[in-house]
């Protein structure tokens, strides 16, 4: 665990990274195996920036884990170091403020979570990891939560918002965790042992059904801490977005934020994270009538606020939103905008070129508009067609939009009719994670996402004869006949 942690990314202080020592992820996993029959079971991890998961699937025998968290770099690394360990671990992304992942609510034994010290942070992550609970009656929340002895106002403060929630406390373990750092709570925390009770699963199933606001304050430190203030859009930059929602071909304007600040439908960030735009926003008079395909009566218009991601936000909007013209407000020093980018692997398009063309940024003070075009489906190659079916598609089961996919493609192309059983078959065989396929594209990591679309885009799962009148199969590649 000491050569993992000090491989692992560097903790990011805007989401209170704050590392725990080899020893302490160690004592976790060895507490679980000696208190727990975890033997079967499924182990949910609501964020892992201190690599609990890796330690605890090394040493509990027959122990599924799957880790939610936000940051892709991170989930990347799991992902890798899960492989060269060889023990099997799944990775998915969470801004828990939008939600768990459907695929693993209701699916844990345990759950455990290391969260942000803020009330609101505590209350946020051990909800969630209820909602991942299977078991009602004796499913469990394990919490790392330390606080000051000169603040103990701090720590009422959270205990209250926990017992708020319908959880009792089973056990706390004082000093239980260690960390590298952390000197404001003396760099340890307590471990909880949290029981739901019957008030939890009310409380929860109001919050599931409640609104969720991109800008809800969980954290201690950066833009989005307890502290700081939402950024409120200047002048010129909704003139900006207006500008460029009244000079696109006519059709419908949509604009997607926590408040509507320009004249057009407005639809809430949380709305599109879950479900992509509504039929009020993306049908009717002047509006497409599907993925990216415009009607004689216009086009689809989005302008977007991102002026508050943490970093994830601009990939997964790429993917929840369909339509003709997309325009997003990012702040400069965003990550996937050059500079900061570290990688090639980081430029969202790179993923998304089936479905999106970027046109060159412009600068507005410590903001940037970042336009995009949706590509023309009718121009692509079946393979990268099939890619573009599931873009099109992100908020469904990975398997069957591709299965479904592939029958379509299949049958446009060369006429012919393919079962399901034998789609299904064909994509299972080109997964290469086919755990993955019970998941939804948006709740996939970067790094896995990638891979998704590489199994679909090789054009695998195709038949392996000449598929369309113009078109060949050579090396593997479906390419146009010149």
């Amino acid at each position: 665990m000491h050569d993992l942690i000090a491989a692992a990314p560097r903790p990011r202080a805007d989401l209170d990274h704050v590392p725990a020592t080899a020893t302490t992820v160690v004592r976790r996993a060895v507490w679980l195996r000696t208190r727990y029959d975890l033997r079967g079971a499924h182990l949910l991890c609501i964020g892992d920036h201190d690599l609990t998961s890796l330690a605890a699937v090394s040493l509990i025998d027959g122990l599924t884990v799957t880790v939610v968290d936000i940051d892709d770099e991170l989930l990347a690394y799991l992902d890798s170091s899960a492989r060269s360990l060889d023990v099997r671990l799944r990775c998915l992304y969470a801004d828990l403020r939008f939600g768990l992942p459907p695929a693993v609510v209701g699916t844990a034994d345990l759950a455990f979570t290391d969260p942000p010290y803020t009330p609101e942070g505590v209350a946020l992550f051990t909800g969630r990891g209820a909602q991942g609970l299977a078991d009602r009656e004796h499913g469990r929340v394990l919490l790392a939560y330390g606080f000051s002895d000169r603040v103990p106002t701090l720590g009422w403060k959270v205990q209250r918002a926990l017992i708020d929630q319908g959880f009792v406390f089973e056990a706390i373990w004082p000093g239980f965790h260690v960390y590298e750092g952390a000197e404001a709570v003396g760099a340890r925390a307590d471990m909880y042992v949290c029981q739901p009770t019957p008030a939890t699963w009310k409380q929860l199933d109001r919050s599931a059904t409640a609104a969720t606001t991109a800008t809800a304050a969980i954290y201690t430190r950066g833009r989005q801490s307890t502290q700081s203030r939402p950024t409120r859009l200047t002048a010129p930059v909704l003139d900006a977005v207006a500008a460029f929602l009244a000079t696109g071909p006519a059709g419908r304007a949509v604009f997607v934020g926590e408040r509507r600040e320009v004249d057009a439908v407005h639809v809430r960030l949380a709305t599109v994270f879950d479900r992509g735009l509504p039929a009020f926003a993306s049908t009717g008079p002047g509006s497409s009538t599907g993925p990216g395909a415009s009607t004689e009566d216009g086009t689809v218009s989005v302008a977007t606020d991102l002026s508050d991601d943490p970093g994830p936000w601009l990939t997964r909007l790429l993917l929840a939103v369909n339509a003709d013209r997309l325009a997003v407000v990012v702040s400069s020093d965003h990550p996937d905008l050059g500079v900061r980018r570290r990688r090639a692997q980081d430029d969202p398009l790179r993923q998304l070129r089936a479905k999106w063309t970027a046109t060159p940024a412009r600068d507005l003070g410590d903001l940037r508009l970042v336009t995009f075009t949706a590509v023309g489906p009718a121009a692509l190659a079946p393979a990268d067609r099939l890619a573009r079916w599931l873009l099109d598609r992100p908020h469904g089961k990975i398997g069957n939009v591709w299965r479904d996919g592939l029958i379509r493609i299949v049958r446009e192309d060369s006429g012919r009719t393919l079962s399901q059983r034998d789609a299904r078959a064909a994509v299972t065989r080109a997964a290469r994670d086919p755990d993955l396929l019970a998941a939804r594209l948006i709740d996939l990591p970067r790094h896995a996402l990638e891979g998704i679309l590489a199994a679909v885009s090789s054009g695998d799962t195709l038949p392996a004869e000449p598929v369309r009148p113009g078109w060949i199969r050579q090396n593997g590649q479906t390419l146009r006949n010149e």
